[in-house]
């Protein structure tokens, strides 16, 4: 069954490649480019992380970068006023204008909130920007209202989490969706994000050889405790974890259509666990990404990128993984198409040993933030014969189809994910037949101090009432997942659950939460998670636990997740704290009792 559905696979691959090819894109032909140093003005919607682009124009260049939109608060003491995310300094040379009376002028005392003004000037910090002249428009046009209007030097290219292009401008993210008017052609992204989408491109990554080529590092620190996870108070069975590491990334742009990017990391870490009579030490120095990418392959909107290279999508529930591949996007409109060939050549984890596997993924992008994909993930492992192994492993071969959809609406406070499949395929000798499901929401109440948000969702994987009967029924995910994301947060955790981190494999997870901004660099969630078997079983497939479950009862208990993030902290450095308390349900005993875990993780980027 598994190598008649390969079979179909290929074919379904070879087929949208050549309907990839049937006919050129009339973008493409005028397609307009935005590298990095290239002055523009983005017009747009800001809603406290992302502007939300209605139009993007190439400007001449010019002496100073400009700002305009509305005020929005006023601080005379201070000699400053507020205009979206920018704090604008004023001085006894700022020179005030009025727009309608070139003779009127102005002094910040009169300046009030809800007039348009358009600023000159220049950073003297990220987000502080020095006024050099400032004309204000005291009753501004209707169509320009909740407008941002920013103009300077692209900084970078990104993608974000629903692989929409992103240009920052003025330290802000851009986003440049379906709907953004581009005067004389479209726009395509020609980069790749210098950091994974969870994390950030630094604001000060270096750029040589007239932006040709990007440097920028990550110096990370994690310290973690994992407390009494055998359940036990009897046992020694406490764990600490440190780990030390620098990152360092290139990109080398060959032209407008070509580049390549590297990035490598040196890992230092020690283990300390009770039941070990020795501290672990590792040192590692791995590479992570190293491929070659290229854009308009043979006159079409079609993308190759080869080498090894980060596998990611938004929640991260079917992979987050750097795999060595050959990669072929096909991209139209509100349309994309993704098909890959992948392996792992290195010592990659004994579960995912003499792995390939072949994706395909189909993205329609109806609005900015929307998107719904088709998944087709065939996983093809064939292990050799191990001497040194009294057991052999057997073989496991999944074949997934699934589905995802993530979106915005109500202004981007409410969000929501889904994703589905269903897996085929073979698991040593027993035929795979199994269906599970992540269904999450959140909502977001924007005007209240500290944008507070809830958030809930139920998560659920099928499992196997008959082991015996030849077909495994136990949802299992692909082996490269991390079930790791952020609602409207600062930092992206293991949503699942930050202590017992499990995968969705007979099991059926209820999630309720709430987080809120005292800052706008600082956000708190606090998440509420209970776990139950679907089947009862005497093992969990992959948990931080352990103990097993007694394969009797069904309840296995329930956590309490804190995390705390912090971004920008000094400019440049992140952190993150993170606390999960378990406590057991019968699945684990009559007497169980409960575990830790905690973490303070830090980023420094430069």
């Amino acid at each position: 069954m598994a190598r008649g559905l390969q079979m179909n696979i290929n074919m379904i691959l070879v087929t949208f490649l050549l309907l990839g090819q049937s006919a050129e894109s009339d973008d493409s032909k005028n397609e307009i480019q935005f590298p990095a140093g290239t002055r523009v003005e983005v017009d747009g919607r800001f809603d406290g992380e992302v502007l939300e682009a209605v139009k993007l124009v190439r400007e001449e260049d010019d002496d100073y970068l400009e700002i305009k939109g509305f005020v929005d608060a006023v601080y005379t003491d201070q000699s400053q006023m507020k205009v979206g995310p920018f704090t604008i300094l004023i001085d006894e040379e700022t020179d005030f204008d009025d727009s309608e009376d070139d003779e009127e002028s102005h002094e910040l005392d009169e300046i009030q909130i809800g007039w348009r003004v358009e600023i000159e000037g220049e950073f003297v910090s990220p987000l502080v920007f020095k006024a050099i002249e400032v004309e204000v428009e005291t009753s501004p046009s209707e169509r320009k209202i909740g407008l941002l209007e920013l103009e300077g030097y692209v900084e970078a290219q990104e993608i974000d989490e629903d692989g929409v292009p992103i240009l920052i401008i003025h330290g802000i993210p851009c986003r440049i969706g379906n709907s953004t008017e581009i005067p004389g052609g479209v726009f395509r992204k020609i980069a790749k994000p210098l950091y994974d989408r969870d994390e950030r491109r630094p604001n000060s990554r270096r750029s040589y050889l007239d932006g040709r080529l990007g440097l920028a590092g990550r110096l990370y620190y994690e310290f973690e405790e994992r407390n009494n996870l055998d359940l036990s108070d009897l046992d020694q069975a406490d764990r600490t974890d440190k780990e030390w590491s620098i990152s360092l990334q290139a990109l080398w742009s060959i032209d407008e259509d070509r580049f390549i990017f590297g990035k490598g990391r040196s890992k230092s870490s020690t283990t300390d666990e009770d039941d070990e009579a020795v501290t672990l030490s590792e040192e590692d120095l791995g590479l992570e990404e190293l491929y070659y990418f290229q854009r308009g392959i043979g006159g079409y909107p079609i993308s190759l990128q080869i080498g090894r290279m980060d596998f990611d999508e938004g929640r991260e529930w079917f992979y987050d993984s750097s795999l060595d591949a050959v990669r072929l996007i096909w991209e139209e409109g509100p349309y994309s198409v993704e098909a890959s060939w992948s392996t792992f050549f290195g010592d990659p984890p004994v579960e995912l040993k003499d792995r390939h596997q072949h994706i395909l993924v189909g993205t329609y992008r109806p609005e900015s933030k929307t998107q719904h994909s088709l998944y087709i993930i065939d996983v093809i492992q064939d292990r050799e014969f191990d001497p040194e192994l009294t057991v052999q492993l057997p073989n496991e071969s999944p074949f997934f189809i699934g589905l995802q959809s993530h979106g915005r609406t109500m202004g981007g406070d409410l969000r929501w994910w889904a994703d589905a499949a269903y897996v085929a395929g073979v698991s040593g000798f027993d035929e795979i037949s199994a269906f599970g499901f992540d269904l999450k929401a959140a909502r977001r109440f924007g005007d209240l101090w500290g944008k507070p948000y809830v958030f809930g969702g139920w998560a659920w994987g099928s499992g196997d009432d008959d082991p015996d009967d030849g077909t495994d029924n136990n949802f299992r995910q692909t082996g490269y997942q991390d079930n790791n994301s952020r609602y409207f947060g600062i930092s992206s955790y293991r949503y699942l659950g930050v202590l017992l981190r499990p995968e969705l494999s007979n099991m059926s997870i209820l999630t309720l939460g709430a987080g809120f901004l005292p800052r706008e660099n600082t956000s708190v969630d606090i998440a509420f998670h209970q776990y139950n078997q679907v089947e009862p079983a005497d093992f969990l497939r992959r948990s931080r636990l352990k103990i097993s479950p007694n394969g009797i009862d069904s309840e296995l208990g329930t956590e309490i997740d804190l995390v705390i993030g912090l971004n920008d902290v000094f400019d440049q450095l992140d952190m993150e704290f993170e606390v999960g308390f378990f406590q057991p349900g019968d699945a684990f005993g009559t007497n169980p009792d409960s575990g830790w875990f905690s973490s303070i993780q830090f980023k420094y980027y430069f």
